[in-house]
């Protein structure tokens, strides 16, 4: 795991520095930008830790398009490959969860005094769930999420993965435009991330993120490059 947590990092080090030279820099932005209007300019925004959200992307990504070709070529098996790939996911969806989590408690105790944020834990209230409930909502709603892109990106070679983009595509637009289906679209939704329970919500994402595990394991034992 040491092996898989190091290669991962190194092949993934310029899209985390990135996000946060991204971070940066938009805060930076912001400072000059208040300074310039004597402290009159005040603008709702995206939180800080929520942006952090792009470097699991990245990794959902990235890692199954290309480590798998590289760790492959070094005489690794797909399902070193692919318990290796998962736990690097878990690792890095409970280290930003952690983050945000605390991030949040600064945010509304420090920061909100100077500006505006929107955070994305709050609209969703798991913040409700104090700082212990609210980092297992978002570990597993993160992992899951991250199961879920590596599902899609494992399949893009395969047919079964076409019809699957396809499905993912045009769930949400169909979904929405009928009426009979639209209640059970927003049930799905209000299930997955607005649960009044935390052990609910918890268990319904940690069951999408073993459905969507083992998917990925369907196309990665299928995968030749």
């Amino acid at each position: 795991m040491t092996v898989h947590i190091k290669a991962t990092y190194l092949q993934m080090r310029l899209y985390i520095w990135g996000v946060i030279l991204m971070i940066l820099l938009g805060r930076l932005a912001d400072w000059i930008v208040t300074l310039s209007t004597n402290g009159s300019y005040n603008t709702m925004r995206l939180s800080d830790g929520n942006l952090l959200l792009l470097i699991l992307l990245f990794f959902a990504v990235v890692l199954p398009l290309r480590y798998f070709k590289r760790i492959i070529h070094l005489g690794a098996s797909r399902e070193h490959y692919f318990k290796g790939l998962l736990i690097v996911f878990a690792i890095w969806a409970a280290a930003i969860a952690l983050f945000n989590s605390f991030y949040h408690v600064l945010e509304v105790n420090v920061l909100r005094n100077y500006s505006g944020m929107v955070d994305m834990i709050e609209a969703f209230h798991w913040t409700d769930f104090g700082v212990a409930g609210s980092f297992l909502y978002q570990a597993a709603f993160y992992v899951m999420f991250m199961a879920f892109l590596c599902l899609l990106v494992s399949g893009y070679s395969h047919p079964a993965g076409w019809l699957l983009w396809a499905l993912v595509i045009t769930a949400i637009p169909v979904g929405t435009a009928i009426p009979s289906l639209r209640v059970h679209v927003a049930a799905f939704f209000k299930a997955l991330l607005f649960n009044n329970s935390l052990l609910t919500g918890v268990f319904f994402n940690l069951a999408l993120y073993v459905l969507f595990a083992a998917g990925g394991w369907w196309f990665t034992r299928r995968r030749t490059y």
